[in-house]
Formats: structure tokens, sequence, C-alpha cells
């Protein structure tokens, strides 16, 4: 993971100067550069660092405690699709037949 000092911070502006120095940078050093305007952020990282985070997201969505949460929404949801989850109870009154006292 890139320490601090591959961070860089940029206007927007700036970027549209530098992009493709900013590029070059960014793949080279696998650094990140957050581009900021006056209504919101973007970071510009490079295709492997963009890689290795996903990887690393998915070696920790695989842990026992993900894997145990799954299992229970699915349950969840089969338990749902096969009927209500609550339960009523009727009662009925037993019938007389015709002719018997």
């Amino acid at each position: 993971m890139p320490d601090e000092s591959s961070f860089t911070f940029i206007s927007i502006d700036q970027v549209q100067d530098r992009f493709s120095q900013l590029h070059q940078n960014v793949c080279r050093a696998r650094g990140r550069v957050e581009i900021r305007d006056g209504q919101g952020t973007c970071v510009l990282i490079s295709k492997e660092e963009l890689e290795s985070l996903e990887k690393a997201l998915e070696i920790l969505s695989n842990t026992s405690d993900v894997r145990n949460m799954a299992r229970r929404i699915s349950c969840l949801t089969h338990a749902a699709a096969e009927g209500p989850l609550t339960t009523t109870t009727t009662t009925t009154t037993p019938r007389r037949r015709l002719g018997s006292n």
C-alpha cells in the first residue's frame, strides 16, 4: 500500500493542464491523485492499484463471518419464498351430522 507521500491533492483546473504527467506518475509509482472541485472529489489510481484493492476486498470478504452471514440471509430468503413467516391458528368447532342428536 502506498505511503502518504505518494498521495497528491490537486484542483480540477490543475488536472486539465497536467493530466498526461499525472497519468504517467500514477502508472509508474502506483500513487494516487485526489482531484477536487467545488462540489466533489475523485481519485485517480493505476489499474494495478485498483486490481490490488479489488483482490484484497475479495480475500477479506471470504471470511467465515461473511460466509455465515450469507448462509443466514440465504435461509431467510428461502423461508420467505416458501410462504408467510408467521403462522395463524384457527379453531373449528366439530360439526354435527344431520339427523343425529
